[in-house]
């Protein structure tokens, strides 16, 4: 009787079986992803402090530089060739901070609320969600930061405008331009890097623990080992990476396209050991 029963339901669940006219398909994931990371209320947050820090602190670093001057000195040309392009990426070493916080809530708070179940449910062959995030978070983190930067750079010339000096004694030049993409660049693949840290650990203490360690303490550790192996490995950290591709001065070269393929290098290897976790595991 009960296989009859099941017979029976199961044929009728076929008969009224109506095939989808939807498919998922990429640019549909990358919508949600969208739609998801901007509706967020802690991810704005973090993005606007992030943009007014970077902003922020190039501005405070150009008036730091000038209000402690000593008297006449401008007007002696102390400040001739002023790097406004090195004072305005000066907050890049507290926004990386915030950068990296960025990427990794950006998908530990999808698991610690279940959200990731449904958003793999939706779309069982996974990758694509990893990939979507990246490319939308990618996307938003490169865009703030370029903004923030610019900011920072008008403010620091109009800081330096405000205390007297010529527009065409400040060394900007080229400088500045490069100086932003590749700030923006960098925080944008740090983000990167972090929500692949944040996918591969899925807990959001551990993979801001092991974010930061990667900016804050490895520099240091391999900074006091007194080997030249260890001390030539230095260039190819995350961070001194990043931050030379930021640096004044750092035009397309040999330097800037090594930093740049070493900062890409990063977010790329712990995209693939994310991808790899989430196809073996559950979510």
């Amino acid at each position: 009787m009960t296989t009859t029963t099941s017979a029976a339901e199961a044929e009728s669940r076929r008969a009224t079986f109506r095939p989808s006219q939807h498919r998922v398909t990429f640019a549909g994931v990358l919508r949600s992803e969208w739609v998801k990371l901007t509706s967020v209320r802690s991810i704005g947050w973090a993005i606007a402090i992030a943009v007014v820090i970077t902003a922020g602190l190039g501005a405070l670093a150009g008036l730091a530089t000038l209000a402690t001057a000593p008297e006449g000195a401008i007007e002696q040309g102390a400040f001739a060739d002023m790097p406004v392009a090195a004072l305005g990426t000066a907050g890049l070493l507290v926004s990386q901070l915030v950068f990296a916080v960025l990427g990794v809530i950006a998908i530990t708070g999808e698991y610690g609320s279940g959200q990731i179940r449904s958003s793999l449910t939706a779309v069982p062959r996974r990758l694509p969600v990893l990939g979507a995030k990246a490319l939308v978070l990618g996307l938003i983190a490169f865009v703030a930061s370029g903004i923030a930067l610019a900011i920072g750079m008008a403010s620091t010339i109009g800081v330096a405008l405000a205390f007297g000096l010529e527009l065409d004694a400040m060394d900007i030049g080229l400088d500045a331009p490069f100086a932003i993409l590749g700030g923006a660049t960098y925080l944008a693949l740090l983000t990167v890097f972090s929500l692949a840290i944040g996918a591969l650990v899925r807990s959001g203490a551990g993979a801001i623990a092991i974010a930061l360690g990667v900016l804050l303490v490895l520099p240091t550790v391999v900074g006091l080992v007194p080997f030249e192996f260890v001390q030539e490995a230095s260039p190819y950290l995350l961070p001194n990476a990043g931050l030379t591709m930021s640096l004044p001065g750092a035009e397309p070269g040999e330097d800037f396209w090594r930093a740049l393929a070493v900062t890409a290098a990063w977010p790329a290897v712990a995209l693939l050991g994310a991808a790899a976790a989430m196809l073996r595991r559950d979510a």
